[in-house]
């Protein structure tokens, strides 16, 4: 067995999981500690550490959701069709699970870096949009192994309003940017089933001694 195989273990079980408990794995002390050691050892361009992230349970966890869906309402134009379909995911999937982390990118971090290498100034938010890809992904695949679910939603990107009353929900610096929201909880069910592409139209190779 390779070096790599319990890392591609850990790989191949994070899924995205709708069917979400009001239960845990973890202590809320261990899923902080998770949380954290994510944190500290996710990469960022220049170190600069922008990541900002913040974990909630129980009651506040659900009153998100209730915020985040009556954002979204205002944003339907009174579609009732479309109103019932995302209050039956938010009120059955979203909601019913344990509690939410939160991922943030600290644009005043940011911003500091570009005043610094202003050269790289158009750069620096895809680095930052790169840095919070992989603590997301770090984080859902480490909730995976301790099997905890857990599915991204980026309702914070959808319309200024929804991130304004969040983050005044929350008591988060305006400076923090909302880069997605990680509903979890212990599953009720598995992941459907998962096809894939033939890798030959996705790989390319080129070897050369």
């Amino acid at each position: 067995m390779s070096a790599s195989a319990a890392f591609f273990d850990a790989v191949e079980a994070r899924r995205t999981s709708y069917a979400l408990t009001n239960k845990s794995t973890l202590s809320d002390s261990e899923l902080q500690a998770l949380v954290e050691r994510a944190v500290k050892h996710a990469p960022s361009s220049f170190n600069s550490q922008s990541a900002r992230v913040v974990i909630i349970t129980g009651q506040k966890h659900r009153e998100l959701w209730d915020t985040v869906f009556a954002g979204l309402k205002n944003t339907l134009g009174g579609n009732e069709q479309q109103e019932n379909y995302y209050k039956e995911k938010f009120e059955n999937s979203y909601k019913t699970g344990y509690g939410t982390i939160l991922f943030y990118e600290d644009q005043a971090v940011v911003n500091t870096f570009i005043t610094k290498f202003p050269t790289l100034a158009q750069a620096f938010p895809v680095f930052s949009q790169n840095s919070a890809g992989m603590l997301q992904y770090i984080v859902w695949t480490a909730l995976a192994k301790e099997g905890l679910g857990a599915s991204l939603q980026h309702y914070g990107a959808i319309t200024p309003e929804i991130e304004t009353a969040v983050t005044a929900g929350l008591g988060v610096p305006t400076t923090w940017k909302s880069t997605a929201m990680m509903p979890f909880g212990v599953p009720s069910a598995g992941p459907g089933e998962k096809t894939f592409q033939p890798l030959e139209e996705r790989v390319k190779t080129i070897f050369s001694a």
